[in-house]
């Protein structure tokens, strides 16, 4: 009776974590949650291995940030060192030297191989992805990189990886863009989506918000009172140049890039009221959408063209509408109660990230299905959460916070609401946008 009593109190404290055990076969324990079976693939990732000595660090960073991609991506986790083979000491140069018995009594999945070499002005990594349960390598890639950007040789190979095993590649390779504070002025910075090689792009000193990357990564539409006013401009990276969008009278704001990336979605006030336009990417030939005595704001163009989200308060206060790119057939999609801002489409067009203020819940991030169905609220810091974008995989939604007392990048994995911070930012970073996948140069 005393052991049936024990066993009941300990089954509840685990219910109250979330948590059950689940005895699968040969005597394994997987933790499983009350939404389902953990089901990441465990994989190990040791330190790659150096061509040759001096090599050590680069080898050793560039495994950390392999590691780091796969995890995040919500689809593995790590094997833990602890559990490495008995005398494991390090990757041998000689891929046929691994001893599969070993890793396989780890338990794990798959093994993360990497040699990297140097050449004038480049790395030279060779990456294995290795079935341990057949002793196969299923994927392999050489990659080269320059010297300068080290860590984008294990981005490259992660997003193929990651596509091996779930049809769609990572977003290791793809860059953030954000507005950073800087003393009393607010400037734009870019970022690999893991907060690491950050570069401050404009110098305006003044203040310029809500960035916007383009389809193909390489312009990046943003609001500013560089000119005293609040007008729009288009930064490109290529050339570093800034040319002005839109410097109507009154309000210009919220930018959304069309997939063709020669027109922009805006919100302008010239009209006495705000309205929705679209213009070309050079300023010219703006076209009015929105006739609505009430105020309409904050287009997000969907990833076909097609359809455009929108904020409109003609319902009495501000919620998420869907209309065609005509201006045609709105309708309401939020209906979670309290005011709903910033929708955001995500790449594969199947869901609208957007934010919900609730009284006394301050401002959360939600998610619903494009057309409206199934919202569900991703995070939960009681905090300030603001200004949804998208990964380029559609697996995470990044987002300003204040959960910690000032403004800081976070992400959440809209499949199983893990939420982290973004790492190796070192300052406050508000409204974030998650930019492509970089083009690869990789053999």
């Amino acid at each position: 009776m005393r052991k049936k009593q024990f066993f009941i109190i300990m089954l509840l404290s685990f219910l109250s974590l979330g948590i059950l055990f689940d005895v699968v076969a040969q005597d394994a324990i997987r933790l499983q949650s009350v939404r389902g079976m953990d089901r990441r693939i465990l994989i190990a990732v040791p330190p790659f291995c150096p061509d040759t000595p001096d090599l050590s660090g680069v080898a050793v960073e560039l495994s950390e940030v392999m590691a780091y991609d796969l995890e995040f991506s919500g689809l593995f986790i790590l094997l833990p060192r602890e559990r490495y083979p008995i005398g494991f000491v390090a990757l041998d140069k000689d891929v046929a030297s691994i001893n599969f018995d070993a890793w396989r009594a780890t338990k794990a999945e798959f093994l993360l191989y990497g040699l990297v070499k140097k050449e004038v002005g480049k790395y030279v990594c060779q990456f294995r992805l290795l079935d341990l349960l057949s002793g196969n390598q299923v994927v392999g890639k050489e990659v080269r990189v320059d010297i300068s950007n080290s860590r984008l040789a294990s981005h490259r190979f992660s997003e193929e990886v990651i596509a091996f095993v779930d049809g769609i590649p990572g977003s290791g390779t793809s860059q953030i863009c954000f507005t950073g504070i800087v003393g009393k002025n607010k400037e734009l910075f870019i970022a690999d989506y893991d907060g690491a090689n950050v570069k401050q792009i404009t110098e305006h000193g003044s203040i310029s918000i809500k960035p916007k990357v383009s389809p193909d990564g390489m312009k990046i539409a943003y609001l500013s009172y560089k000119d005293r006013y609040s007008f729009l401009y288009v930064f490109d990276r290529l050339t570093g140049k800034v040319t002005p969008l839109s410097k109507e009278v009154g309000l210009n704001s919220a930018p959304s890039w069309f997939p063709d990336g020669n027109r922009l979605a805006m919100t302008l006030s010239k009209d006495a009221n705000m309205e929705i336009y679209i213009r070309n990417m050079d300023g010219s030939n703006p076209v009015r959408i929105t006739r609505n005595k009430d105020a309409d704001t904050s287009p997000c163009i969907s990833p076909d063209g097609s359809r455009m989200a929108f904020v409109s308060d003609r319902g009495g206060n501000p919620q998420i509408y869907v209309m065609g790119i005509d201006g045609g057939d709105a309708r309401r999609i939020s209906y979670q109660g309290g005011n709903s801002y910033d929708p955001a489409w995500s790449p594969d067009g199947k869901m609208i990230a957007y934010v919900v203020e609730q009284r006394g819940e301050g401002f959360e991030i939600y998610v619903m299905d494009a057309d409206g169905a199934n919202p569900r609220r991703l995070t939960n810091s009681y905090g300030n959460n603001e200004s949804p974008t998208w990964s380029p995989d559609s697996r995470h939604v990044m987002f300003c916070s204040t959960r910690n007392g000032r403004w800081e990048l976070w992400t959440v994995n809209v499949k199983t609401g893990e939420e982290r911070r973004v790492p190796n930012l070192r300052m406050e970073a508000q409204g974030p946008s998650w930019g492509p996948r970089m083009k690869s140069d990789s053999k």
